[in-house]
């Protein structure tokens, strides 16, 4: 009897969201907003009115949920990386590759740098927890309230690199990330916090409401998923999404 009722427990832990379905919800509103913000507003600078106004806002809303997601989904993988090292290095190569399709698609442009994107927004936020974890980990840094204060002050800096470097979601980007770990225990204050702090990047972001429902559907499990691939599809969409533009409209 006792091992049927823990197959029946384990069998519930598996019921809800597995980090691949969450992971595939960003990737699809993410495609969704990027698809509006470069061919709608490409068809509009064309005098192409194709959508209105109001369809374009219900779009971008729909692309909101994209970067709760992927803030969550990092601070899961921190708590289960084996190698923080390889997770950072992956997040800033691919930052880099990322660079000139971003470019093309959001600025028409091979540089720009007045904007970066995502990449270096997650990973900033993931190296201020690392350094957060190794600070409040290390006794010979003094009291934990010293070493919790080092921590903040780390998180604070790279917040402010991030708003300097004019990466995606700026500082705000870097908050969310940091409340999304700290406040990793009290998930109703987590996810109310971060929605407040992005709030302040664009009122559009409350649109990212619904992400609250799905972190409570989150299961704990990593669900089946290529390692790769939801890195390389941002680069990849991007490029494409600038192709199709220009073979559309020559912009």
């Amino acid at each position: 009897m006792e091992a049927e009722i823990t197959g029946v427990e384990i069998e519930k832990k598996k019921r809800g969201l597995s980090g691949s379905v969450l992971k595939w919800v960003a990737v699809i509103s993410m495609f969704i907003d990027h698809c509006t913000a470069v061919l709608v507003e490409g068809s509009w600078s064309v005098g192409i009115r194709a959508v209105s106004y109001e369809q374009y806002l219900v779009l971008r809303g729909i692309g909101r949920l994209a970067f709760p997601i992927y803030c969550f989904l990092l601070v899961e993988g921190l708590q289960h990386t084996r190698n923080v090292k390889k997770y950072l290095a992956r997040l800033f190569v691919f930052a880099f590759l990322s660079d000139i399709p971003f470019d093309l698609a959001f600025r028409k442009s091979v540089f720009h740098f007045g904007y970066q994107n995502v990449f270096f927004t997650l990973f900033f936020g993931l190296l201020g927890l690392a350094l957060w974890q190794y600070l409040t980990e290390k006794k010979d840094f003094g009291a934990a309230w010293w070493r919790q204060l080092l921590g903040l002050v780390c998180l604070a800096a790279l917040a402010w690199i991030a708003e300097l470097c004019h990466t995606d979601y700026g500082w705000q980007g870097v908050t969310v990330i940091a409340l999304m770990y700290l406040l990793r225990k009290l998930p109703w204050l987590r996810d109310l916090g971060s929605l407040g702090v992005l709030y302040f990047s664009s009122p559009l972001e409350l649109a990212a409401a619904p992400d609250l429902v799905l972190f409570r559907l989150y299961n704990g499990e990593r669900g089946r998923q290529s390692k790769y691939f939801f890195y390389i599809f941002y680069p990849a969409h991007l490029l494409l999404l600038a192709g199709l533009r220009w073979l559309l409209w020559r912009i």
